[in-house]
């Protein structure tokens, strides 16, 4: 009997985004004295599935692949900060909106898994039981007796991390003089910012957070852990990403 994990991993600009958001988040819970409860690798994903236990990890893989053969394109966005509040953690996360796709992939899969072995269906979160689910991705959990200080803490987030201040932070000197112009000459007013990105690889996690495979959805292929973490690999998903958009490579 195994542990295992269905997640996507944040790439690019999401994840660079992300990194940033946690660090300076995790400096401002230490200002403010709130005490960080430790638990998984500080990996920047979204959870699909689990965690849960099996005892065929195979028949985990081949379910991932089944489904990932009815999807191609998946979009979603990312944006804004909220919370989880529990009696034993309070979570602070960033915010995924879904598009259809990915809500009907991800109920999909949960089924597919929960049907395919009792031992997934009696251990997995109650949440893979049901159709909607909350899609987010987690900045830190934090004790829940610090229930004022945490408040402050989600304030500071959603002002000093959100991404239009990251994209100033970025920005070029020009790009941060035509921001100014638009905000204060222009009055342009932007929009709350997200950042657009598709479903590409699906990743199951097993013992010890290791990666034991993970599905392409643009390229249709199982992917070894070598090649998950393979440059070459990821040049040839994002190339066929394009190529699927009508864009050069």
């Amino acid at each position: 009997m195994a542990g295992f994990l269905v997640e996507f991993r944040l790439q690019g600009y999401a994840k660079e985004y992300a990194r940033w958001a946690r660090a300076r988040v995790h400096r401002e819970a230490r200002r403010l004295r709130i005490r960080e409860l430790r638990g998984r690798r500080p990996v920047s994903h979204i959870t699909l599935f689990g965690g849960a236990k099996t005892n065929n990890i195979r028949q985990v893989i081949a379910g991932v692949e089944r489904i990932g053969r009815k999807y191609t394109l998946v979009p979603f966005k990312i944006g804004g900060f909220d919370k989880f509040q529990n009696p034993d953690e309070n979570w602070l996360y960033l915010d995924v909106h879904p598009s259809p796709n990915l809500e009907q992939f991800r109920y999909e899969l949960a089924q597919s898994l929960n049907r395919s072995e009792r031992m997934i269906f009696e251990t997995c979160k109650p949440h893979d039981h049901k159709s909607k689910y909350k899609f987010h991705s987690a900045i830190g959990k934090y004790d829940p007796r610090d229930t004022d200080k945490f408040e402050k803490l989600l304030d500071y987030a959603k002002t000093q991390c959100n991404l239009r201040t990251f994209k100033l932070r970025k920005a070029s000197v020009f790009g941060k003089l035509l921001n100014i112009i638009k905000k204060y000459i222009l009055r342009v007013e932007e929009e709350y910012p997200t950042i657009n990105l598709h479903l590409l690889r699906v990743t199951i996690l097993g013992r010890e957070s290791h990666i034991e495979r993970e599905y392409d959805l643009v390229l249709k292929k199982l992917l070894s852990r070598r090649e998950a973490l393979s440059r070459y690999w990821w040049r040839k998903t994002i190339n066929k990403l394009r190529e699927l958009q009508g864009l050069p490579p």
